[in-house]
């Protein structure tokens, strides 16, 4: 039995979101006119995808270092160590916790970013999703 492929983790996922997000509504990020609206949030969006570009990139190290620690356990491997108080992940697990925090807010900040600047530019609005929600039954109970 073979096993599937895993995806490739997406290591740029800020400039991806971004990519993704104008892309939607026909736009690509460009330059501005220094100290136009434009140009202010286009530049919020570099910085701000930079930024959970870089989140991406430590969370994705620190997640392979616990999977890493995990394996030993369920390979056996693993030391216990007399007197530790801090656990086999020590302070590991907070630390992606709060990598994905930071993500999740710097992903939240480039969906508002990237919508202002579409709306900035004039962009028509993406077609609603459609809603997953069952419709309403008519009639009956």
């Amino acid at each position: 039995m073979s096993e599937a492929a895993e995806p490739r983790p997406v290591v740029a996922l800020g400039t991806k979101t971004v990519r993704d997000a104008l892309a939607a509504r026909g736009l690509v990020l460009r330059s501005h006119q220094p100290g136009t609206a434009l140009a202010t949030v286009a530049d919020l969006i570099r910085e701000t995808a930079d930024n959970v570009d870089e989140v991406q990139q430590t969370l994705l190290q620190r997640a392979d270092m616990a999977i890493s620690q995990l394996q030993s356990v369920t390979q056996g491997r693993d030391r216990y160590r007399l007197g530790s108080t801090d656990g086999l992940l020590q302070s590991l697990g907070s630390e992606i916790d709060a990598l994905v925090a930071r993500r999740g807010e710097g992903i939240q900040l480039l969906r508002l970013l990237t919508t202002s600047y579409a709306d900035l530019n004039g962009a028509p609005k993406p077609p609603p999703a459609p809603s997953r929600l069952p419709s309403p039954r008519r009639g009956g109970r």
